[in-house]
């Protein structure tokens, strides 16, 4: 077997991914599946990331490969997170599918102790190399992302919008769904076992490699909904938690100015990271790199009450984009001073209202951008406007 048809399974997995069509790509690859993996998966009928969805005995029926052989090559992939299942409601039964690039292979390949440190250790090295060569993994060149920002929990949604921007529509000015990081957590948690908690694969990275030893943020907080928390804590990567444990994380990560990301989708929203930008590979590549079409701003942006403002510069502090700056007056009793607001820098997380002791920092809604229906519209979205 020639070099060219020992790759073909890889290739097609590399375009099944949408990664890029380059040595890096192959490389990643292989660190993820061995050649019998990769011919199994590339000999059967999956097609789209997430969306090709199989039992084990509908796979083996498909493919002509043995039950049990489906069933062993199955079961270690999905140990090692490189082929995910869910439970099916209709039917109860478990079926699998290769998860996307992001989120996905990626997040849960890394922060999965059953890959051993080496392993993770040559994966990581390769995603280094490709931020090297201009975040060629991470950025797709394309116009619509699929991370969007979410506000904080402070201010509540319901007194967030002072000073709507009039150019909205005014059936638009309003906090929607995927605008507000509690609702997303509460929606998830009314069906059992529907959230799970588990460690922050950028901190992860960043305490493999010794990239960030500044960092002090909590590792153990990013959120997994729906059907992938079953997968998570049954292969021993997450844990389950109530509504109300998961609004405490949210809130304690908003006080170590941790950012809330999302997809960006209306709905079926089936995470949120609390990202820092020292160890983030989303934000922290985008102020690397300067590329911001890597996230969807939120649609707000924070306003100032000059009567409760205290001067105490802990919105300044916590702002981890320098969005916010302090301009003193000319008076010795700070009458004149001012924080003020940099609009074409602030990515609209809130985390500086949700820091501000006197309340004088809220949100306004400056635009309404519009988030894909589905996680499938999402993809298809991406791939429509690359470059």
């Amino acid at each position: 077997m020639t070099l060219a048809e020992n790759d073909k399974a890889y290739l097609k997995l590399r375009d099944l991914l949408m990664m890029p069509k380059n040595k890096l790509s192959m490389e990643m690859l292989k660190i993820w599946y061995d050649q019998d993996d990769a011919e199994l998966l590339a000999a059967g009928p999956f097609e789209m990331v997430g969306k090709s969805r199989f039992t084990v005995e509908e796979y083996a029926e498909k493919t002509g490969v043995p039950v049990e052989k489906v069933r062993e090559f199955f079961e270690r992939m999905g140990h090692r997170s490189v082929l995910n299942w869910y439970v099916s409601k209709r039917d109860g039964k478990r079926k699998y599918f290769i998860p996307p690039l992001f989120p996905g292979l990626v997040e849960y390949f890394i922060i999965n102790n059953r890959n051993s440190i080496d392993e993770r250790r040559a994966f990581i090295k390769k995603i280094h190399s490709s931020e090297e060569e201009g975040g060629m993994l991470l950025s797709t060149g394309s116009k619509f992302s699929v991370f969007r920002i979410v506000p904080g929990t402070k201010p509540a949604p319901d007194s967030r919008l002072i000073e709507v921007n009039e150019s909205l529509e005014v059936n638009k000015s309003q906090v929607l769904a995927y605008e507000d990081v509690e609702e997303i957590v509460r929606q998830a948690g009314k069906y059992e076992d529907s959230i799970a908690i588990m460690p922050c694969t950028c901190r992860i990275m960043s305490m493999i490699m010794k990239t960030s030893p500044e960092c002090e943020a909590t590792v153990g907080n990013c959120m997994a909904f729906g059907a992938v928390a079953r997968y998570l804590v049954e292969e021993e990567i997450g844990r389950y938690a109530t509504v109300e444990e998961s609004l405490d994380i949210l809130k304690k990560a908003e006080k170590e100015g941790l950012v809330h990301l999302t997809r960006n989708t209306f709905d079926g929203q089936d995470f949120i990271c609390n990202c820092c930008t020292c160890c983030c590979g989303i934000i922290g590549t985008a102020v690397k790199t300067n590329n911001w079409g890597m996230f969807q701003k939120s649609d707000f942006v924070p306003v100032v009450d000059e009567e409760k403002c205290q001067k105490c510069k802990k919105c300044i502090k916590v702002c981890q984009f320098h969005a916010l700056v302090y301009k003193a007056g000319e008076k010795e009793d700070k009458s004149e001073d001012r924080v003020l607001v940099r609009e074409d820098v602030c990515i609209g997380c809130g985390i500086c209202a949700s820091n501000c002791p006197t309340g004088a920092m809220n949100l306004k809604k400056i635009r309404d951008e519009k988030p894909a229906k589905t996680f499938t519209e999402a993809l298809t979205k991406m791939m429509s406007s690359m470059q």
